[in-house]
């Protein structure tokens, strides 16, 4: 018994301890055209979260930061947040609604390094300045003060077009 343990203990744990570490609560993008609708119809913006497996910076900003403000419902009912693994091959569909994969759309973007977040309107426009890499004594500041500008420069754009109120010149 001891010897069936041994032979096949380590690799099960290891193999469990692999998936855990990629599952996620965070959903990767599949359709990024039908989150532009959503957030059109919202008028939240799209949080987009580029990681790649082997980089333990993201996995340290998704486990502390990103899991929890998914799982809370004010996060989640102020933005459309949304993960690219930039190593993965995943089918999806970008803002266009064109098919592709999480590596060239990751790369279309120019987001070759991780950890990086980037907000996005409806059309794939970006919102803010991305952030890029990890700083742990700052980064939940730098965090929460982008979704709030994202979320601010959407309100403004969709203030300056709609109808019968002219931008401010």
């Amino acid at each position: 018994m001891l010897r069936i343990i041994r032979q096949f203990g380590l690799p099960i744990l290891l193999a469990l301890t692999a998936t855990a570490v990629v599952a996620s609560d965070l959903p990767l993008v599949s359709d990024l055209q039908k989150d532009g609708r959503l957030s059109d119809e919202s008028g939240k913006p799209i949080m987009v979260f580029y990681m790649s497996r082997s980089c333990p910076y993201c996995e340290e900003v998704r486990e502390l930061y990103l899991e929890p403000m998914y799982r809370e419902g004010e996060y989640r009912d102020k933005l459309i947040m949304r993960m690219v693994n930039i190593d993965s091959g995943q089918y999806m569909r970008d803002f266009n609604g064109k098919r592709t994969d999480h590596i060239s759309f990751a790369s279309a973007q120019g987001t070759s390094f991780t950890p990086v977040i980037k907000f996005y309107d409806s059309t794939g426009k970006e919102l803010v300045p991305e952030m890029l890499g990890y700083l742990p004594d700052f980064y939940l500041g730098f965090l929460e003060g982008s979704i709030k500008k994202s979320i601010n420069k959407l309100r403004q754009r969709k203030t300056a077009h709609a109808p019968g109120i002219k931008p401010a010149s």
